[in-house]
């Protein structure tokens, strides 16, 4: 016999719809996001990443994706984590302005926390406060401060018990170019070091026994050129996107187009939370290692 389904997590109406359920290959209890400040692709590519590289080899990667055309940290990471465009969430700053009303939801955090998951955030710019609804995130690292300390703080977290989505916020390397440039060797020297932060976080997940039921996305807010940031071009908006967890296909090179946003929405899936109707971002469902269709034989006349 079937068993009933599982009621859907409950969200006020008004903000969200129950999502289509995550297949069952996506046993995922967890998302952990990433965020590079400032990494593009190319430096990827470039600087010596055997961390980056291993989860390539584990997971589905995308070179092309892109954040919004307001390549700029702050409101490239609302879309980021609430699934809208700017225009919907509200941060079209590099600093909201005084008396400026907050940031508009649903986010990731909002739709997690409210259906019952444990959510946290660890990042080393203040200005990423902005993004955090009330009663949406309930640990939360958000201060000046270096990756090492951000890492120190997200490894804590994940010691004392993987919450349901855990965002961690890398910020030198966006520092690093807009003192020596962006693609500079000391920018890639600066990946190299967030490459062995990164993994670092992956061996505390491995240690704690959540690689099996954890989404791990590793991405960035926009990428640079010169010494700076913000032009609505391929240089500025090209980011990376890599997906590794349960259920995702491994070693591959994604193909659809893929937009910051999507990111909310495709932990949303995996955790089979509700997609709330006003968000813009779509499921990255390339990534999936669903199975193939049965192949429907054609009757053939006697």
């Amino acid at each position: 016999p079937t068993e009933p389904p599982a009621p859907p997590p409950t969200l006020p109406p008004a903000t969200a719809t129950p999502a289509a359920a995550a297949p069952a290959q996506l046993p995922a209890r967890h998302v952990v996001i990433i965020s590079v400040d400032g990494l593009m692709p190319d430096a990827l590519a470039a600087a010596h990443t055997p961390n980056v590289d291993k989860l390539m080899e584990r997971g589905a990667y995308s070179p092309q994706a892109q954040t919004i055309s307001l390549s700029i940290t702050l409101p490239s990471h609302a879309s980021m984590l609430s699934g809208m465009l700017p225009e919907k969430h509200g941060i079209l700053w590099g600093l909201p302005y005084i008396g400026w009303p907050g940031m508009n939801g649903p986010t990731l955090m909002s739709v997690a926390h409210d259906a019952g998951l444990e959510t946290a955030m660890a990042f080393g710019k203040e200005k990423l406060n902005y993004l955090v609804l009330p009663n949406s995130v309930d640990e939360l690292f958000g201060e000046l401060a270096h990756d090492l300390e951000v890492n120190q703080a997200a490894l804590q977290m994940i010691g004392d018990g993987l919450p349901g989505v855990l965002f961690i916020h890398y910020p030198d390397l966006d520092r690093v170019g807009h003192k020596f440039g962006w693609m500079s060797e000391q920018q890639l020297q600066s990946v190299t070091y967030v490459d062995g932060l990164i993994g670092e976080v992956v061996a505390a997940l491995e240690a704690g026994g959540y690689t099996g039921s954890t989404l791990l996305i590793v991405t960035a807010d926009h990428g640079g050129h010169g010494h700076g940031h913000g032009d609505d071009s391929p240089l500025d908006r090209t980011i990376p996107w890599l997906a590794v967890g349960p259920g995702v296909r491994q070693g591959v090179v994604l193909t659809q187009h893929i937009d910051t946003y999507d990111t909310a929405a495709t932990a949303a899936y995996v955790l089979g939370l509700p997609q709330p109707e006003i968000w813009d971002g779509k499921p990255v469902l390339e990534m999936l290692a669903l199975p193939e269709p049965e192949q429907v034989q054609a009757q053939t006349s006697p």
